[in-house]
């Protein structure tokens, strides 16, 4: 007789849940990485007095070398591969944390950004296909992914109020020598934590065949459904309007005289809005169809981020724009990625799917640092605030438009 199916435990961090060192290490690594994402652009463009170009650019390589290696990370994962791409990915990261207060020019910290981006690049592409891969019977993937994206929001929450208060503490230095241990910390609870042996693996050898090889990667790539391509597009969106946040708003508020601790606490209430809402819409969204809601919110967003320059100088008008900037980032980041996931199906292309997402968060982040750095040298950073995300707007629309057309073209040849 089978054994009766065990109930998921509502509590993402139960000892009985598969998935609680995974929402740990991704909280932990989230937090990790934007407390030193907050602190480089002051560091480079207040210590080092590099322009705001250079600033940009030196992020923007962070980005270029997590998108890099996106693609190889997918290709060669699979369950078995997991923990030593988590361990390679964890390494690099605590590693560029630990020598950037050696670094006192733009160039070689450039270089460090580099290697933090692979090493993020690796481990999250590992964390995210895992993830799917230990989702119990019972939980949606939806549900699954509302919490995973609660956790790296949560860890986003913790590290603008940390990151603002322990560099206005210790200074810059110090700060990036406390940074280094936790990736580290949060690689460790993954790998020596996970239930391994419970892991989904293919349950075929056809599908793991169907995973790609290097040669005809892209044709396998170009034949995924629409769906995985329509929340690409929604990965790249949300990331342009948080990179130049990320990037420009600490040097916007400085200059209208707020302090880092504003600054940070800012930034947290925009990652405490994006995590709520993140942590109740695997619920919601488990019970009712999202996708509506994808256009208001990319409106949302880009609007709240054109009237940033209109306040600077207040504390407390910033305040529900970081909160509107928030819902919208957090609702788009669940759906976009829970129908792609839902949309292939098979393990043995989760990989590829994590890879994609990730990198289209990749790409915006690559794009909105990059551009906002030299439009801002062109027409200013309070300009830059309000044409961008209007450009990004108009860009986005159309292509949102037809890949939604594929879909409901899609929908009626599937059910026949």
């Amino acid at each position: 007789m089978a054994e009766p199916e065990r109930k998921v435990s509502r509590n993402p961090l139960s000892r009985s849940n598969p998935l609680a060192p995974a929402y740990i290490c991704v909280f932990l690594f989230s937090a990790g990485e934007q407390m030193l994402h907050m602190l480089v652009p002051l560091y480079i463009g207040i210590e080092l007095g590099a322009r705001p170009a250079v600033v940009g650019t030196v992020l923007a390589v962070f980005a270029v070398a997590s998108l890099a290696a996106r693609f190889p990370a997918g290709m060669i994962y699979t369950v078995d591969r997991a923990r030593a791409l988590l361990v390679v990915g964890g390494v690099l990261s605590a590693a560029a944390f630990a020598v950037a207060p050696l670094v006192r020019s733009p160039l070689p910290f450039a270089a460090l950004m580099a290697v933090d981006g692979l090493g993020w690049s690796i481990a999250t592409t590992a964390q995210l296909a895992v993830l799917v891969a230990a989702r119990p019977p019972g939980l949606s993937t939806a549900s699954a992914m509302g919490w995973y994206s609660g956790f790296n929001g949560l860890g986003n929450t913790v590290a603008a109020a940390a990151g603002g208060v322990l560099a206005d503490t210790v200074g810059f230095g110090p700060s990036f020598l406390v940074l280094a241990a936790i990736p580290a910390v949060a690689t460790a609870i993954m790998v020596a934590l996970m239930p391994w042996g419970k892991v989904t693996r293919p349950v075929s050898a056809g599908i793991e065949e169907a995973r790609p090889r290097l040669r005809g990667a892209w044709r396998w790539v170009a034949g995924l459904p629409a769906i995985v391509w329509a929340g690409l597009l929604v990965m790249v969106y949300i990331n342009l309007m948080s990179g130049v946040v990320n990037a420009f708003h600490p040097l916007l508020a400085v200059g209208a005289g707020l302090t880092l601790t504003q600054i940070g606490i800012l930034r947290g209430v925009r990652s405490w809005a994006s995590s709520t809402v993140r942590l109740g819409s695997g619920v919601v969204f488990a019970r009712t169809d999202g996708r509506w809601m994808t256009t208001p919110l990319v409106v949302l967003g880009a609007l709240a981020l054109m009237l940033v320059p209109s306040v600077a100088s207040s504390f407390l008008l910033q305040i529900p724009l970081f909160l509107a900037a928030g819902l919208s980032r957090g609702l788009l980041r669940v759906t976009g990625s829970a129908e792609a996931f839902d949309g292939v199906g098979d393990q043995g292309r989760h990989g590829m799917v994590a890879a994609l997402l990730q990198g289209g968060l990749d790409l915006g982040k690559l794009l909105g640092p990059l551009l906002g750095g030299f439009a801002a040298e062109l027409w200013g950073l309070p300009t830059m605030f309000r044409v961008l995300p209007l450009l990004f707007l108009l860009a986005y629309l159309p292509i949102d438009v037809a890949a939604r057309r594929g879909l409901r073209r899609r929908a009626p040849a599937e059910q026949g």
